[in-house]
């Protein structure tokens, strides 16, 4: 069975089986995280070429969305035995993508429901994402919506939602802050390891093509808003929890297992991380607010 090896944020992630797995090391982003052979067990794996079966189990469904950018509709669901994830693309439902997970397995499953390969890269992207998200929720991590910036070889996480200016911010510190460098600009590797928190570079970047297999120590979380004036203040406990858990896979937030692995990482995370909210405009002296906040 024809296979390929990815190492994400210390994990050892195994793509097996069918043709989607040859179609992975060309796959936008994912080169600088490709692993050797080894014998060592994985930390997760997906098994494509999976076959698809209509039972009669009853499905809850837990969470629905459109993927904008392809015109994907997915949707997140759980029977007694397994959690189920499909990706349909717009008015071809026999091109269906189903990933079967099994709880603490570390193993996806995935067929198609016409049992042809699934080559469509935005699909296969979008959908290693979803299967590393279960795989991280096994060992103390998750994939995290933010733009992250290295200064003095340090992490710091801006979060967002989308269009409250997460990537301008960060490109303002690439600008006038020296010694700064992007990790990754959409969806970074949170972890708690050792009772350090970490952050680690990953395959799925958004628009800006910024692949680091590389970690480093969470200096610090910054979630922004626009403003007519640049304020900082630093977060109590309850505020810092909101301030994170958006920002964490919303799927998750659906099922009481799966998102009270979420909490107790963000739990991890504000125990040992401060965490600030930075109301402020697009200019350098914003950067300089939060960089000097964070690290003077």
């Amino acid at each position: 069975m024809t296979s390929v090896n990815l190492n994400i944020a210390n994990l050892l992630f195994q793509v097996r089986g069918g043709e989607e797995s040859k179609l992975i090391p060309d796959i936008l982003g994912f080169a600088p995280f490709l692993a050797p052979e080894t014998d060592e067990k994985p930390h997760g794996q997906m098994i494509f070429g999976g076959e698809w079966t209509e039972d009669v189990e009853h499905e809850c469904t837990l969470f629905e969305f459109v993927f904008s950018d392809a015109d994907i509709r997915c949707r997140f669901s759980r029977t007694a035995s397994d959690y189920r994830f499909y990706m349909q693309p717009e008015d071809k439902v026999e091109q269906t993508l189903r990933l079967v997970y099994k709880l603490d397995s570390s193993t996806i499953v995935c067929a198609t429901k016409n049992g042809q390969p699934c080559l469509n890269d935005t699909m296969l992207r979008y959908g290693l994402w979803f299967g590393f998200v279960l795989v991280c929720a096994e060992n103390n991590r998750t994939l995290i919506h933010s733009s992250t910036i290295v200064h003095h070889q340090e992490a710091v996480l801006f979060l967002g939602e989308s269009g409250t200016g997460k990537s301008t911010h960060t490109r303002l510190w690439l600008k006038h802050i020296e010694d700064s460098h992007l990790l990754n600009d959409d969806c970074p590797v949170l972890a708690c390891e050792d009772g350090q928190m970490m952050v680690y570079g990953s395959p799925w970047s958004g628009k800006t093509a910024c692949f680091h297999n590389k970690r480093f120590p969470l200096k610090g979380v910054v979630r922004l808003s626009q403003a007519s004036e640049n304020k900082i203040r630093r977060l109590p406990v309850i505020e810092s929890f909101m301030a994170l858990q958006p920002s964490c896979p919303p799927a998750l937030a659906y099922d009481d297992i799966l998102s009270g692995r979420m909490i107790d990482l963000i739990s991890q995370t504000i125990r040992l991380t401060p965490v600030y909210h930075l109301a402020c405009l697009p200019d350098e002296s914003a950067a300089q607010l939060s960089c000097n906040t964070l690290f003077q």
